[in-house]
Order: C-alpha cells, then sequence, then structure tokens
C-alpha cells in the first residue's frame, strides 16, 4: 500500500511495559548513559525487528540518494504529526528518551537516565551533559521547558501543537494552556541539567509520550530568530545526527552535524554519512525502478508509505530472487481506515453521515477482501480500530459491532434512512497511485448500493489540512503507533477532547468519554483491557470507521548498505548507516 499515515501510537507489549513501569515507581528508571552504546545497528529487537548485521567496519563518508513519495508537510517538532515528516524530525531532533535499536525498549537519548517517585507523580530526568545543537548553542533543561511551552501554547503561529493534549496530565498544563498561568507550574529546573516533571495524576505510559518527538530539545534564540513558519519549514535545527540543508516541494537534503554528540559502540563518531538526499517523487512505481536500478539506498514504510512496498512493484519485487533477499519484514502496528464523519452539518448543509444507518449501510456495502487484493496479499484485514497485535484488540467483537459483506442489507439500511433513491456523499484521500486505486475500489462498491462518491485526491498536506478540520465527510487515512499503548489508538480516535485535530470524525459520546478517561489511568492491565472493550464495541456498533487493512512493513535495502535495522517504532536509522566505497548514490 502507497499511503502515509497520520501519527498514532498503541502496542502488544502494554502490559508487560505497564508491569515494568510500575515495578520501577520508587526506584531509579535508569536509561543508557553511556554516550553512543544504546543504538547499534545490529540489535535485533523484542518488538521483531531485522538488521543488516554483519562485523565489517563502519566506513565513514558518503552519501546516499532516498525517494519518498509526499512533500513534508511540518518539521518543527511541536506541530508534526505525520509519518513523512517524522522521518526526517527524527533525523534533526531528540527527545529526553527513544527506543533501543528495534526493540520496544527504553533507553536515554538526550536524558542520560531518569528517577520516578514512589507515588509515580514525579519524574526526574538528568540531562546529558556537553550536548550542543547543530549551531553550537549548548543544551540544558531549560530547552525542555521551552519546548513544552511551545507544545502547549494555544496559540502558536502559524498552527498550534496537535499533540499538547498527550502533555495535559502535567501540573498546571491546563491553565498554562488556557492562558490562566504564566508557566507551567509541575515543570522545574533545580539545576542546568536536571529537568522535573510532576503529574497530577500516576500515568503509566508517561515516559512513552516522552519518546515522542514533541518534546524534543529546541533552541528558543534560534526560534526566535527565524520566526515559527521558517522552523517548521525551512530553517529546522536540532540536536540530531543531521542538519536539515534545505526542504522544498521537490527534495530534502540533509548534511552531517559536526556537532553531533553520540559515537557507536566501538568509539565512530555518528553519523557515518555525509549527506542524505531525499527526492520527492509521488510515482512510487518509477520509486521502485530506482530501487532496482541501485540508484536509491533503501525503500521503507516511512518513505513509501503503507507497507513500504509500491503495490505496483510488489509481485516483481517479492518474485525476483535478488530483489526478494534483499526485502525484511516486520509487523507495524498500524493499520488503515476509512472514517465517517458524524458531525450534524458540514459546509452548512445537512450531513447525512450523522445518521447511523448511512453509516452502517456503508460497513455493510464495503468489501475489505478488495483492498487485501490491491496490496497483492501483503497486508491482511482488518475489522476494528486497531491491529490484532495490540493489547486490547478485541477477538470476538459483539454482534452489533460485526459487519460482513452484504450489499442488500446495506441497500435496505439507505431505504430505511430516507435514501431509497440514493445520495452523493464527499470523499477525501491522498493523490497518490495506489490511493487512487483503493479510491475506485471504493466508489465502485458504494454505488453498487445507490451511494455516488466524489472524490477529492490531493496533496498529503492538504488531505491533512482538511482532514484534521473536520470538515471531510469521507476520509481515508492510516494510523501508526508513536509509542507503545492501546490508548494511542481508542483515545485519540474517540475521545471527544480530540475533536477535531485526531478525532476527525467528530465522534462524541458521554460514555465512550467515561470508558476513555478511566482507562487513561487505571493501574490494572485487565481492567483497562476490559475498558477498551467497551470502547471498541460501541464505537464499532456506532460505525464510526471502516477498519480496512493492517500492514507487515516491507525494508528494501541494498547490499551496499550496512548498519540498516527495522522498528514499528522509531523511523529509519540514518545515523547507524554506512555505504561501501564507491556505492555513493
Amino acid at each position: 500500500m502507497s499511503m502515509s499515515w497520520k501519527k498514532g501510537l498503541a502496542t502488544v507489549s502494554s502490559v508487560a511495559m505497564i508491569g515494568v513501569l510500575l515495578a520501577g515507581c520508587g526506584t531509579s528508571n535508569t536509561g543508557n548513559s553511556s554516550s553512543g552504546s544504546s543504538n547499534t545497528a545490529s540489535t535485533n529487537g523484542s518488538s521483531g525487528g531485522t538488521s543488516t548485521s554483519d562485523n565489517s567496519k563502519p566506513v565513514e563518508g558518503g552519501s546516499i540518494t532516498l525517494d519518498i513519495t509526499q512533500a513534508v508537510p511540518d518539521l518543527d517538532p511541536a506541530v508534526a504529526f505525520d509519518t513523512n515528516s517524522a522521518e526526517i524530525e527524527q533525523q534533526v531532533y531528540e527527545p529526553l528518551v527513544t527506543y533501543k535499536g528495534s526493540t520496544d525498549q527504553l533507553t536515554g537519548d538526550l536524558a542520560t537516565d531518569w528517577t520516578v517517585s514512589t507515588d509515580g507523580k514525579t519524574y526526574t530526568f538528568h540531562i546529558r551533559n556537553g550536548v550542543k545543537f547543530s549551531n553550537g548553542d549548548p543544551v540544558t533543561a531549560k530547552n525542555f521547558v521551552y519546548q513544552l511551552q511551545r507544545i502547549l501554547d494555544k496559540n502558536l503561529q502559524p498552527k498550534p501543537s496537535p499533540g499538547y493534549t498527550f502533555f495535559l496530565n502535567i501540573t498546571g498544563a491546563q491553565a498554562y494552556y488556557d492562558g490562566k498561568a504564566k508557566s507551567i507550574s509541575g515543570v522545574s529546573t533545580p539545576d542546568d541539567y536536571t529537568l522535573v516533571i510532576k503529574l497530577d495524576k500516576p500515568q503509566q505510559y508517561f515516559i512513552k509520550i516522552l519518546a515522542m518527538p514533541f518534546l524534543s530539545a529546541t533552541d528558543p534564540s534560534f526560534v526566535n530568530k527565524v520566526g515559527n513558519a521558517a522552523f517548521d519549514t525551512t530553517k529546522s535545527m536540532g540536536t540530531g545526527p543531521f542538519i536539515l540543508q534545505s526542504n522544498s516541494q521537490s527534495q530534502v537534503v540533509l548534511v552531517k552535524n559536526p556537532n553531533y554528540w553520540q559515537k557507536d559502540s566501538q568509539g565512530n563518531q555518528l553519523p557515518y554519512l555525509d549527506k542524505v538526499t531525499i527526492n520527492i517523487n509521488n510515482n512510487s512505481q518509477l520509486d521502485a525502478l530506482h530501487w532496482e536500478q541501485g540508484k536509491t539506498a533503501f525503500m521503507s514504510p516511512w518513505l513509501m508509505g503503507g507497507d513500504g512496498l509500491p503495490a505496483s512493484a510488489y509481485a516483481t519485487i517479492m518474485n525476483t530472487p535478488k530483489y526478494k533477499q534483499l526485502v525484511m519484514q516486520q509487523p507495524e502496528n498500524s493499520f488503515f481506515y476509512i472514517g465517517l464523519n458524524m458531525k450534524k452539518t458540514l459546509d452548512g448543509k445537512p450531513n447525512p453521515l450523522s445518521n447511523i444507518k448511512v453509516r452502517q449501510a456503508i460497513e455493510y456495502g464495503f468489501d475489505r477482501s478488495q483492498y487485501v487484493k490491491l496490496e497483492n496479499g501483503a497486508d491482511k484485514p482488518v475489522n476494528e480500530p486497531m491491529p490484532d497485535s495490540i493489547e486490547g484488540f478485541v477477538k470476538n467483537l459483539d454482534p452489533s459491532a460485526q459487519y460482513s459483506f452484504d450489499p442488500n442489507k446495506a441497500k435496505q439500511l439507505l431505504k430505511d434512512a430516507g435514501y431509497a433513491n440514493g445520495l452523493t456523499l464527499d470523499m477525501w484521500n491522498r493523490d497518490t497511485e495506489t490511493a487512487k486505486k483503493e479510491d475506485q475500489a471504493f466508489q465502485a462498491m458504494m454505488k453498487n448500493i445507490g451511494i455516488n462518491i466524489n472524490l477529492h485526491e490531493v496533496t498529503f498536506k492538504d488531505f491533512l489540512t482538511k482532514a484534521m478540520s473536520g470538515t471531510a465527510p469521507i476520509y481515508f487515512s492510516g494510523w501508526n503507533q508513536d509509542y507503545p499503548d492501546a490508548s494511542d489508538f481508542l483515545n485519540t480516535f474517540f475521545n471527544t477532547n480530540q475533536i477535531p485535530e485526531n478525532n476527525m470524525s467528530n465522534y462524541s459520546d458521554p460514555q465512550v468519554d467515561q470508558w476513555l478517561n478511566a482507562a487513561e489511568f487505571d493501574a490494572s492491565a485487565s481492567d483497562r483491557d476490559n475498558l477498551y472493550a467497551k470502547v471498541i464495541n460501541k464505537v464499532m456498533s456506532d460505525a464510526v470507521f471502516v477498519p480496512t487493512t493492517e500492514t507487515v512493513g516491507h525494508w528494501s535495502v541494498q547490499s551496499w548498505v550496512h548498519g540498516f535495522y527495522t522498528s514499528n517504532i522509531t523511523y529509519d536509522p540514518m545515523a547507524y548507516i554506512w555505504v561501501d566505497p564507491g556505492h555513493n548514490s
């Protein structure tokens, strides 16, 4: 599938991680405190990641060229919330903590280590000494306070952070967001290298929120100099392994950060590469050809979207031994869906989708096996709003939450809803090759039951702008975990407080909100699973989403590329990649 995702979260390992975090209360949860040893290129993780492991000595220097299917919408870590943006963000910015290699094990990034109080409400981070931004400015604890204030600034221009709700459990965050306080009372910096964050309630997965790019170190003097708009597009600057040299609608260029702090396990300075050139080309068939010809170093889900292999090239690559042996696979904990907007009116007109019978008709009229065929069988069908690898997935949905492919029932529901003669609805999606095939398939399915679909196929940025405004009647989107916990899928999609940026269907149900809010701070894994099961059954009964497929990621990596590993949490590990001499691209 060729589709970029809107960001999201959740995981199969939440129960295990919950246990670890609760057990850690009152003790020291220690990140990796030795520079450069946290992420090694050959690590195979517990999350099932694979790597291009060998014992050769890394070669410094060189460059690689990559293709990406869409321009990068945002580069300000406070604002960016999609996979295309995150692929670049990870190379330019760093948060307090991250994941070790391809595993789901948390480790220190700009924090060397951290402790959690016995009541689970106070986190104390020790900031890595000697780290500099790429412009040479030193990093201190205050850089994180500044970034948190930006995240919680509802008036941030040109647009506010879509991730502010992740941080509202910090004491004083809501008052700061509401403009009732000039500082965030729960955040302090006892010295330049200590950051203390106090929460209103213990939150099992709070540390995972801090591994997201939102709370990356940013430099206030630099942001004030260039302005928020430029900081989000062409003037990004952080502590990461690479510097953004340029960003346009046709190309992104990253060059080595000479001030980067991290070294590999042998003491070699990272990153190895001098330059990464990423060409923007939404012709995924041509992208695949470039890789087959050796012109690009690798293809990945983060570059190509979806499962990482262009649908048009899937058969060629997977049926050709010399290509297939270069493909690594890993479940992605992500899925795709068709969202149905429930708002009473759209553009000043009554919205037929506010009628549950119309939404249920779409559910019964949809044949997800056709979408699986479009993906050459690489992905598998899913019938609820998160993949089956996520803790909390319901194996047996209530009968009212299940929809089989039944066009006759769909037609009867439309008739019952007052649309015996059919109706017309607008659908928004990206303008990629695969998206157009999916749209045409959906259009034909809906025509079969009496619904005419007007397609709006636009750039990824324009799609996000429309969908996140909560005004797209029907939209095709996907969700990829940001951190391992089911709340990210369910609370983000369906809590009323997420309307419209993340809850793009404008779904609002007081009972569902109550279940979601209770699960957010419940210490019992089984209680959380029970609450989430109620949410899943209710939202599927209400026909908010038409889940389509869940994805298995494919990473196609040239044999001359080394140090590569896959991850279903973090992005392509460009800091650790090196190439054989003579294979610069």
